[in-house]
């Protein structure tokens, strides 16, 4: 008897356990473990084996591993899982498809999908097909664009709105009654601001009176930008005080100031008048140079020139000096001289995107002095240039470098001959590390190859440098969020540890090793990104590791976070977050994390705005 109530009591006991916490990621399974290995080691053959497992978990963990790894040589295995019976390894496999099938593949994927009967895998033809035809050039007619944008919804219809908005000027004004009617619609207002995008190339008066219209107070913050850039691109002049009222910092308000930017003539004084009513310094720099480069140097210039000046001595933020010093490269001769932006070139003791303004102040100071040499030999005309960028890349910053780098690939062969020499050449790389000056070395072999007349190099991916910690990948839960504290207020994100184990580690150990506290948001562009954790401060630092690139299901929609990087492979500490939509990002970089509260703090963010600090929220 007293054994059967034991008996009983014991099942009660154990019934009433509580059930195990769920594992917070899926990588407590070491099945994926080894899937992720051979991810991280670019083992293409190992994942084409892997996609034979037994186990349909792990058979879509393979295919999923593609989309990173980019490999065209896993091509045939992923066209062989399409034969599979389970439908998500079938989808997961097309969608990696998507970003490795060339033309020939993308014909094959065309006739497999007609035999296809899950409707999820057929959405999954459709979208991976169109990224293909995209990537390989199949897309030059825009009714064929067209026709996908009618049948989509939702991301793929921002993709299709995108591809039609980048079309050139000409096949854009050609079906210019078509694009317009595509505003006749409903469309949802990711869409919508994607099309209002194009409406500066198509240039007609309807377009303009669409611009017009998607500039009113009442339009979605997202569809704003847009509509004041392209207002910009159209030179109207009765539009400058429409693009004045909404001059500021943030998003929507430099988005303005890029509208004016593009104008080829202002009116000096209202620049004037606009800068001494704005309150946010960087902006009110801006403005003041427009009336610089506008008025010359009597009248509201030279009134400018003087409140620039007054300026000059208080300014304290290296992004304010900065933009100072680009602001007074308009009237050079009541500003710096060449001598103290060559001085301040070499100078480690100031702030690298001081440095990096002067360099392209004097790289402008010469090329407008350069205007009045333009019929005296090549050699002769840029002697003064080549000292310029024989002092950057003599100062031996990497940060520097990679600015003249990236103007010497704007140039043409016989120019980077005379810019970079071989003597120059060979100091451009001496003391360069392969990973922290990764980006450096990059940019230098491309300017080379072209002044050499040379395709443009093929650039081997960094080799595996930093391992995931397995260990601590077990503990981290997927949708961990983080408190991004800014000087215009709080931000939350969540990572996607799931699709992006290595980044999203990465970014939690830089976190809690409070790497990110004081770090300055050193780049923002109007409705697309905003991007800071830069440790020069000028967008051309990293840590001395890598991390492998990791794609996602999840693509570039607005407030994900990403990290940049200078190619495959390169990623490191700078993140970014977008404004908007940004489908030409998807399956090139790598988007680890989404916010999840503070999108109008993301919209307010600017250059020099600086996070304060970052945590683990939860």
């Amino acid at each position: 008897m007293h054994r059967a109530l034991f008996g009983l009591a014991f099942v009660a006991a154990a019934c009433s356990r509580p059930a195990a916490d769920p594992p917070p990621n899926r990588w407590s399974d070491p099945r994926l473990l080894s899937v992720l290995e051979a991810q991280e080691h670019r083992d293409t053959e190992r994942l084409c084996a892997m996609l034979q497992d037994s186990a349909a978990v792990v058979r879509q963990a393979a295919a999923l591993a593609f989309a990173s790894v980019q490999d065209s040589a896993g091509a045939p295995c992923l066209l062989k899982a399409l034969e599979d019976s389970d439908p998500t390894v079938r989808s997961t496999a097309v969608f990696a498809l998507g970003f490795v099938a060339d033309s020939a593949v993308v014909e094959q994927m065309a006739g497999l999908a007609v035999n296809e009967r899950d409707s999820t895998v057929q959405r999954a033809y459709l979208s991976a097909s169109f990224i293909g035809m995209l990537r390989n050039g199949m897309l030059k007619d825009p009714r064929a664009i067209m026709y996908y944008f009618d049948r989509s919804v939702g991301h793929e219809r921002v993709r299709a709105a995108d591809a039609l908005r980048r079309l050139p000027d000409s096949l854009l004004k050609a079906i210019a009654a078509d694009y317009l009617a595509l505003f006749a619609s409903e469309e949802p207002v990711e869409s919508e601001a994607m099309l209002v995008r194009g409406l500066g190339k198509v240039g007609s008066p309807d377009a303009l009176k669409l611009l017009r219209f998607s500039a009113d107070a009442d339009k979605p913050a997202v569809i704003l930008p847009s509509a004041l850039r392209s207002l910009g691109i159209l030179q109207d002049s009765q539009d400058d005080s429409l693009l004045f009222r909404w001059v500021g910092p943030g998003c929507i308000g430099q988005a303005a100031v890029e509208g004016l930017m593009s104008r080829e003539k202002l009116n000096a004084e209202q620049c004037l008048s606009a800068a001494i009513e704005e309150q946010d310094v960087r902006t009110r720099i801006l403005l003041l140079g427009f009336a610089v480069k506008h008025g010359g140097t009597i009248g509201p210039g030279a009134r400018a020139i003087q409140l620039l000046s007054e300026l000059d001595t208080e300014l304290r933020s290296p992004f304010e000096k900065s933009a100072i010093i680009e602001a007074g490269a308009a009237a050079t001769e009541h500003f710096y001289s060449n001598q103290d932006r060559r001085a301040a070139i070499v100078d480690n003791g100031l702030p690298a995107v001081v440095r990096q303004a002067m360099l392209a102040a004097e790289i402008a100071s010469v090329r407008k002095a350069m205007m009045v040499s333009r019929f005296a030999s090549r050699e002769a005309q840029y002697a003064r240039l080549a000292e310029v960028v024989s002092t950057a890349i003599g100062s031996g910053d990497a940060g520097l470098i990679c600015a003249i780098a990236e103007m010497l690939q704007e140039e043409e062969a016989d120019v980077i001959r005379i810019l970079l020499p071989a003597a120059v050449e060979k100091r451009a790389f001496e003391s360069r590390l392969p990973i922290r000056d990764l980006e450096a070395m990059i940019l230098l072999h491309n300017a080379i190859a072209k002044r050499d007349g040379l395709p443009p190099p093929w650039h081997v991916r960094p080799a595996f440098n930093h391992a995931i910690n397995k260990e601590k990948l077990r503990f981290l839960k997927q949708g961990q969020r983080y408190l991004i504290s800014t000087s215009q207020g709080d931000i939350i994100i969540a990572t996607d540890v799931n699709d992006c184990p290595g980044s999203s580690l990465a970014f939690d150990s830089l976190v809690t090793a409070g790497y990110y506290d004081g770090k300055y948001f050193h780049r923002m562009v109007p409705n697309f990104v905003v991007q800071g954790g830069c440790p020069r401060g000028d967008g051309y630092g990293g840590m001395p590791w890598t991390l492998r690139t990791e794609i996602g299901r999840k693509p570039f929609s607005a407030g994900s976070v990403g990290l940049a990087s200078a190619g495959p492979d390169t990623e490191s500490c700078q993140f970014f977050i977008t404004h908007a939509a940004a489908p030409h990002l998807d399956g090139r970089y790598t988007r680890f994390g989404e916010v999840v509260e503070g999108m109008d703090v993301v919209w307010r963010l600017g250059v020099g705005d600086r996070m304060v600090s970052v945590r683990r929220a939860d």
